[in-house]
């Protein structure tokens, strides 16, 4: 039996024939396209409490103008940013807060969420998941950072479509 088995499979070799299997015959899917976004916000308004009135469980709320990033500086205005935050921890070396953003163009908006320690002299910063969109950035998924330093801050968003 085993050696029929072999002497098929051989003619099927030298006929050019292989067995189907599904990982096979399936087709590889193209590796989904990323697009990276690099925008900038320069703040307009914050609520945030200072000194001892910022405890954890404080929250406020944040406004700016979004740009397109060009090179660190505001480029072309291409929408607006809010943000509301709460401290989620406070001690004397600062603190940390937790934040949900909505970054708003004409094009559309999306949302982000994050948690960011901020200790010591800025700039401070990391991840963000990009937790939903509207418009053009409707299906939006992905990552972000976030680079929070004075009244500036810079989003590089990668969208993985």
């Amino acid at each position: 039996m085993l050696r029929s088995l072999a002497t098929a499979a051989l003619a099927a070799t030298a006929l050019g024939l292989t067995a189907a299997t599904p990982a096979a015959s399936a087709p590889v899917p193209a590796k989904d396209e990323t697009k990276v976004l690099d925008w900038l916000a320069v703040k307009q308004s914050d609520t945030k409490p200072f000194g001892p009135l910022l405890h954890a469980g404080a929250d406020w709320t944040v406004f700016g103008h979004l740009h397109e990033n060009d090179k660190g500086k505001p480029g072309k205005k291409i929408g607006d940013v809010t943000a509301q935050c709460t401290a989620v921890k406070v001690d004397r070396k600062g603190y940390v807060t937790q934040c949900q953003r909505v970054l708003r163009t004409d094009d559309g908006s999306i949302t982000l969420t994050d948690t960011i320690d901020r200790y010591g002299r800025g700039p401070h910063g990391g991840d963000s998941v990009i937790t939903g969109g509207s418009g053009a950035y409707e299906d939006a998924e992905g990552k972000a950072e976030v680079a929070l330093h004075g009244h500036h801050a810079f989003f590089k968003l990668t969208l993985e479509d």
